[in-house]
């Protein structure tokens, strides 16, 4: 009766280069001097005496940095929406969206954050949070200024009527 045998291969022979590549676990499961592991490098180096033993490099897993926007809610979604030229169209897909959340009965942040990105990070670059706030501060500093400058047009309007005052006068 034949001995069953674990079909895995642990090492790999590259011809080429002549190197017998296997993993770091399976050079030291070999390096005990018995069991199937051993027996599978001992017969590929029988094989193969000029071959060189490697141990294969390990895929590195790299991991993007989890990108976070500290300082967005709700009230910074709404006052950078409404820097932009078509304000009350993006406030009311804004209103929708959260709308749509709450009716579905689904966490309402992630999901208008997530479509508040998708309008204004649609490349996904990463929305620069420093950049929105400097826009948003810069529009409520230009805001202020205009609601502090006396219209013109208040102006002109003010002279035409004490003209008409003198007019009447008359």
């Amino acid at each position: 009766m034949k001995k069953a045998t674990v079909s895995t291969v642990r090492f790999t022979i590259n011809f080429i280069k002549k190197q017998i590549i296997g993993t770091k676990a399976s050079f030291d499961k070999a390096s005990k001097g018995s069991g199937l592991i051993y027996e599978e490098l001992a017969e590929k180096v029988a094989k193969h005496p000029d071959f060189e033993l490697v141990v294969k490099e390990q895929k590195k897993h790299t991991t993007k940095a989890k990108k976070t926007y500290n300082g967005m809610d709700f009230d910074f979604m709404e006052a950078y929406i409404s820097t932009r030229k078509n304000a009350k169209q993006l406030m009311e897909e804004y209103e929708a969206v959260k709308k749509m959340a709450e009716d579905s009965k689904i966490s309402v942040y992630p999901f208008t954050k997530k479509w508040f990105l998708g309008e204004f990070d649609p490349d996904k670059q990463g929305f620069d949070m420093e950049k929105a706030k400097k826009e948003i501060s810069d529009y409520r500093m230009d805001k202020a200024v205009i609601s502090a400058t006396p219209a013109p047009a208040k102006k002109q309007e003010e002279e035409e009527s004490d003209d008409l005052a003198l007019v009447v006068n008359q």
